[in-house]
C-alpha cells in the first residue's frame, strides 16, 4: 500500500471530493443528517482499495463525517485499528456498515422507522 499513501495526498485525490460531496448532496453516508463539506469537516472513506486511483462513489468511496469515519468506522468496528493493522479490511462489521451507507436514504429511513416500532412495541409489552 505504498501506492496508497502518495496517492491519498495528491491533487489528484483532493480534486475527486467536489464531486463525491457534490453528488452525496454535502450529507454523511452513515448519517445524513450530518452535513459535510461547504465548511463542515468531511473525509472521502475507502471501503475498498481495489479501483485506487479510479474510485467511484458509494463503490469504491463514500462521504463521512469525521465522528462516524474516525469513532465509528476506524474505531468501534475495528476495534481502533488501522486498514493495515486489521487481519482483514473490511471486516465483516465494516462491511455491513459500508452496506448501510450505501443503501438509498429513503430506505434506510423506512428500515429504521421499522426497527425503532418494533423495539417501541417490545418495549411496551414488557410494561
Amino acid at each position: 500500500m505504498s501506492n496508497y499513501s502518495e496517492y491519498i495526498t495528491s491533487s489528484e485525490w483532493r480534486s475527486k471530493h467536489k464531486d463525491f460531496l457534490r453528488r452525496s448532496h454535502h450529507r454523511c453516508s452513515m448519517f445524513p443528517w450530518v452535513k459535510c463539506g461547504r465548511g463542515s469537516r468531511y473525509n472521502c472513506h475507502h471501503m475498498n482499495y481495489r479501483n485506487l486511483g479510479n474510485e467511484k462513489l458509494w463503490r469504491d468511496v463514500i462521504v463521512l463525517s469525521p465522528f462516524a469515519h474516525s469513532f465509528i468506522i476506524h474505531g468501534v468496528l475495528s476495534g481502533f485499528r488501522r486498514p493495515k493493522q486489521q487481519k482483514q479490511y473490511p471486516n465483516t462489521p465494516q462491511k455491513i456498515a459500508h452496506l448501510w451507507c450505501c443503501t438509498p436514504v429513503l430506505i434506510r429511513a423506512f428500515m429504521t422507522s421499522l426497527m425503532l416500532s418494533f423495539l417501541l412495541a417490545l418495549f411496551l409489552s414488557n410494561e
